[in-house]
């Protein structure tokens, strides 16, 4: 009888010795696997990965605004948008409102490509009125896929007397 447990507790411990070799075997092996980077779509944002260059490092949103007092006057909204389109295209819109009718309202914009290492001019352009409290403007580029891009904006409004100016810089996207 006593025989028996041995027995049965050998053949228990014998599967289980089995797989502890297989897995110190195999743990190594997997350690060293390539890392595959495949040009599938992301779930969470349904976008494709498959990026020419590492991402931008994350700051926040810069803002700023100048004006020769000490409170801004004239600029209430500044905004730059930046959104996929057709294929390679990126979609740019600029707003600027101000509380009053301005001798000159303008907005300079780029669209500015990371290289992996820094920040470069893509595509740029500009749009300015007169006596007007609202500007909008916007561009349709084409782009090259696999890198991020982001618009930086400079709105400014002057009234004759005194100018304001506001610079904005979206976050960038994966095209």
């Amino acid at each position: 009888m006593n025989t028996n447990r041995v027995r049965s507790k050998e053949s228990f411990r014998s599967p289980i010795l089995k797989v502890a070799i297989v897995l110190a075997l195999i743990t190594p092996a997997l350690l060293v696997l390539p890392e595959v980077h495949s040009a599938t779509a992301n779930p969470i944002n349904k976008t494709m990965s498959g990026a020419r260059t590492a991402p931008p490092p994350r700051t926040p949103q810069e803002y700023s605004i100048h004006s020769r007092v000490e409170q801004p006057v004239h600029i209430y909204q500044a905004e730059s948008k930046l959104t996929r389109g057709e294929g390679p295209q990126a979609i740019v819109k600029t707003t600027t409102m101000t509380f009053k009718n301005m001798k000159t309202l303008s907005i300079q914009y780029r669209l500015e490509r990371w290289t992996g290492t820094a920040w470069i001019v893509h595509k740029a352009s500009s749009s300015s009125q007169t006596d007007t409290s609202v500007l909008y403007a916007g561009s349709d580029w084409d782009v090259i896929a696999g890198y991020y891009y982001r618009i930086v904006s400079v709105h400014t409004a002057n009234d004759g007397t005194v100018s304001d100016q506001v610079t904005r810089t979206s976050s960038s996207i994966l095209f």
